[in-house]
Protein backbone atom coordinates (compact mmCIF):
# COMPACT_ATOMS: atom_id res chain seq x y z
CA UNK A 1 0.00 0.00 0.00
CA UNK A 2 1.57 3.65 -0.88
CA UNK A 3 2.13 6.71 1.78
CA UNK A 4 -1.20 7.95 0.37
CA UNK A 5 -3.12 4.98 0.66
CA UNK A 6 -2.18 5.01 4.35
CA UNK A 7 -2.55 8.78 4.91
CA UNK A 8 -6.41 8.63 3.12
CA UNK A 9 -7.51 5.30 5.78
CA UNK A 10 -5.80 6.74 9.05
CA UNK A 11 -7.86 10.07 7.78
CA UNK A 12 -11.05 8.31 6.98
CA UNK A 13 -10.51 6.25 10.54
CA UNK A 14 -10.06 9.34 12.56
CA UNK A 15 -12.62 11.58 10.87
CA UNK A 16 -14.99 8.60 11.97
CA UNK A 17 -13.79 8.42 15.57
CA UNK A 18 -13.99 12.44 15.55
CA UNK A 19 -17.88 12.30 14.30
CA UNK A 20 -18.96 9.63 16.42
CA UNK A 21 -17.11 10.50 19.67
CA UNK A 22 -18.47 14.06 19.18
CA UNK A 23 -22.04 13.05 19.03
CA UNK A 24 -21.56 10.79 21.87
CA UNK A 25 -20.44 14.04 23.78
CA UNK A 26 -22.70 15.99 22.31
CA UNK A 27 -25.64 13.46 23.95
CA UNK A 28 -23.67 13.15 26.72
CA UNK A 29 -23.89 17.32 27.55
CA UNK A 30 -27.39 17.56 26.44
CA UNK A 31 -28.35 14.88 28.95
CA UNK A 32 -26.46 16.97 31.57
CA UNK A 33 -27.79 20.67 30.39
CA UNK A 34 -31.41 19.88 30.69
CA UNK A 35 -33.22 21.89 33.65
CA UNK A 36 -34.37 20.16 36.22
CA UNK A 37 -37.68 20.43 37.82
CA UNK A 38 -39.20 19.82 41.65
CA UNK A 39 -40.84 16.49 41.47
CA UNK A 40 -44.45 18.49 41.77
CA UNK A 41 -44.20 22.00 40.11
CA UNK A 42 -47.85 22.62 42.35
CA UNK A 43 -44.98 22.99 45.17
CA UNK A 44 -42.87 25.31 43.77
CA UNK A 45 -42.67 29.34 43.85
CA UNK A 46 -41.42 31.38 41.74
CA UNK A 47 -40.37 30.89 37.74
CA UNK A 48 -41.51 27.36 36.25
CA UNK A 49 -40.76 27.69 33.52
CA UNK A 50 -42.92 28.16 30.00
CA UNK A 51 -43.65 31.56 30.40
CA UNK A 52 -45.31 30.88 34.19
CA UNK A 53 -44.70 32.12 37.14
CA UNK A 54 -45.95 31.04 40.87
CA UNK A 55 -46.61 33.33 43.41
CA UNK A 56 -46.58 31.77 47.13
CA UNK A 57 -48.33 34.22 49.29
CA UNK A 58 -49.34 31.98 51.98
CA UNK A 59 -53.03 32.51 51.61
CA UNK A 60 -52.97 36.74 52.67
CA UNK A 61 -53.96 37.30 48.77
CA UNK A 62 -51.03 39.34 47.99
CA UNK A 63 -50.44 41.23 44.59
CA UNK A 64 -46.30 41.24 43.63
CA UNK A 65 -44.38 43.03 40.63
CA UNK A 66 -41.94 40.97 38.88
CA UNK A 67 -39.24 41.78 36.83
CA UNK A 68 -39.57 39.84 33.68
CA UNK A 69 -36.71 38.84 31.02
CA UNK A 70 -37.04 37.49 27.38
CA UNK A 71 -34.66 35.99 25.11
CA UNK A 72 -32.83 39.15 24.14
CA UNK A 73 -32.30 40.33 27.54
CA UNK A 74 -35.11 42.92 27.75
CA UNK A 75 -37.02 43.69 31.09
CA UNK A 76 -40.49 43.91 31.97
CA UNK A 77 -42.95 44.45 34.97
CA UNK A 78 -45.94 42.56 35.46
CA UNK A 79 -47.82 42.20 38.40
CA UNK A 80 -49.43 38.82 39.61
CA UNK A 81 -51.76 37.79 42.38
CA UNK A 82 -51.77 34.26 44.23
CA UNK A 83 -51.31 30.98 42.46
CA UNK A 84 -49.93 30.53 38.69
CA UNK A 85 -49.70 33.27 36.28
CA UNK A 86 -49.20 33.00 32.39
CA UNK A 87 -46.63 36.27 31.95
CA UNK A 88 -45.86 34.92 28.03
CA UNK A 89 -48.65 36.25 25.47
CA UNK A 90 -47.99 39.43 26.33
CA UNK A 91 -43.99 39.21 26.18
CA UNK A 92 -43.13 39.45 22.33
CA UNK A 93 -40.16 36.94 22.73
CA UNK A 94 -39.87 33.93 24.34
CA UNK A 95 -39.61 34.26 28.45
CA UNK A 96 -36.61 33.58 29.91
CA UNK A 97 -36.67 34.17 33.38
CA UNK A 98 -39.07 36.00 36.05
CA UNK A 99 -38.49 37.22 39.25
CA UNK A 100 -39.72 39.37 42.08
CA UNK A 101 -38.01 43.05 42.05
CA UNK A 102 -39.53 43.88 45.38
CA UNK A 103 -42.92 45.53 44.39
CA UNK A 104 -45.74 44.86 46.41
CA UNK A 105 -49.54 46.06 46.53
CA UNK A 106 -50.06 46.40 42.53
CA UNK A 107 -53.16 45.81 40.29
CA UNK A 108 -52.25 42.42 38.12
CA UNK A 109 -51.58 43.18 34.70
CA UNK A 110 -48.92 43.98 32.26
CA UNK A 111 -46.93 47.54 32.93
CA UNK A 112 -44.28 47.53 29.87
CA UNK A 113 -40.79 48.11 29.50
CA UNK A 114 -38.32 48.16 32.76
Amino acid sequence: MSKIGVFRNSAIVGFTALVLGGTAAGQASAAVAQPTKPASTAEACGYLGGGEYRHCDGGTGSTVMLDVQDLWGNVFHYCVGPGVTNVQPVIRWRVRDAWWNGGVGCQPGYYGPA
